[in-house]
């Protein structure tokens, strides 16, 4: 008895709020209630929706139910996030070239036509909180400052609103600009987020429009690495990345090479020579965790093939590196500049990052007979 009237109420509440948006209500089958059925833009827009309304949103084929403040999802798939953190999110502009160029504009709090993530601050430090960092994998940021109420959610809080959001308009950015967060040139430690490559959503959150980012952020450790530089680089040359990046549990992470010239065979990579490899090659490689909780690495990789007398300048015959200074500085770097992806630095402002500064590791390249 109480389930039928409690199904006589809401039928009841349905009919008004039907009549006010000109929505028919009919019977469904067996005595069933068929729920108003509306796209997600109209339910969007209904005025005064009352307390425990529930409708059918046919853009995403979900039962929705107002809670007073947001329409939200009965079914809709769980976030596997763990945590949720209130922070300041910077992004700027980046503009592409001619050719190899990049212009970035100014690094400021989060605006709509930005298109890349430049800085995350879950401690504030007087910053205004305009976003959620999920897990240190997706950015949820708003163009204004969190109302208090928002920023008074708690971090369980906080994953149901953005589970029970739809995130539409996908957009996938694929330019290749990284932004250093931090830099350890003594160690060649950089800590590393892939602005310029990401993908990007446009939901609502309690009424205000929301934007959902990746938030790619790697680790790049070069040290173990030099020996790639200081060597000329033959079909024989091996590397072993687990051990290069003091992976203890190779069981937890897939590694995967973005180039064909950079082979890896049970984490060991090698130099393939084939009769088509080109002269200049570039790829990165990613350590990607089976887990949230663990680390997530990643190395740039560049090689070049030189000149039968580039060789015998700055190599011995054994293949070492006669003046690794000279090297880097003569040709090296020249090489680099023309070749591979700038990035940017943070925070000394919005000047792309120089390649001939040596701030990018130097163990990312190396020279092939």
């Amino acid at each position: 008895m109480k389930k039928f009237l409690s199904a006589i109420a809401l039928l009841l509440i349905f009919v008004c709020v039907a009549t006010a948006q000109s929505v028919t209500i009919t019977a469904g089958g067996s005595g069933n209630i068929k729920l108003p059925i509306l796209s997600n833009s109209q339910i969007a827009n209904m005025t005064n929706p009352q307390l425990g309304m529930m409708v059918f949103d046919q853009t995403f084929n979900v039962v929705r139910v107002f809670n007073g403040t947001n329409w939200t999802c009965l079914n809709c798939p769980v976030q596997s996030f763990n945590n949720a953190q209130i922070a300041n999110i910077k992004s700027f502009t980046l503009n592409v070239g001619i050719g190899n160029t990049y212009t970035a504009g100014g690094i400021r709090d989060f605006k709509s036509q930005d298109n890349a993530i430049g800085d995350i601050k879950t401690t504030l430090g007087g910053s205004a909180p305009n976003g959620f960092l999920l897990d240190n994998q997706e950015v949820i940021v708003f163009e204004n400052v969190l109302n208090q109420t928002m920023q008074n959610l708690s971090s369980a809080e906080i994953l149901t609103l953005v589970g029970q959001s739809q995130w539409v308009n996908q957009s996938i950015y694929n330019q290749p600009i990284d932004v250093a967060l931090k830099s350890d040139d003594t160690n060649l430690i950089y800590l590393v987020r892939e602005a310029g490559s990401y993908e990007r959503r446009e939901g609502n959150i309690m009424g205000l429009k929301a934007y959902r980012f990746t938030n790619k952020v790697y680790i790049e450790k070069y040290s173990p690495f030099v020996s790639v530089l200081d060597k000329i680089i033959t079909v024989n040359t091996t590397v072993n990345l687990l051990s290069g990046m003091s992976i203890t549990n190779p069981e937890n992470y897939n590694i995967i090479s973005t180039s064909p010239w950079f082979l890896i065979t049970n984490s060991i990579l090698s130099f393939p020579k084939t009769t088509n490899k080109p002269q200049n090659n570039y790829g990165i490689i990613y350590f990607l965790p089976k887990s949230s909780s663990l680390p997530v690495y990643r190395m740039r990789i560049f090689t070049h093939r030189a000149s039968a007398n580039t060789i015998g300048q700055y190599f011995d015959t054994n293949g070492n590196v006669i003046n690794r200074i000279n090297y880097l500085d003569d040709y090296l770097g020249n090489v680099i500049d023309n070749n591979i992806p700038f990035t940017l630095y943070l925070p000394s402002g919005t000047n792309l990052r120089a390649i001939l500064a040596f701030r990018v590791p130097p163990p990312t390249a190396g020279t092939e007979e």
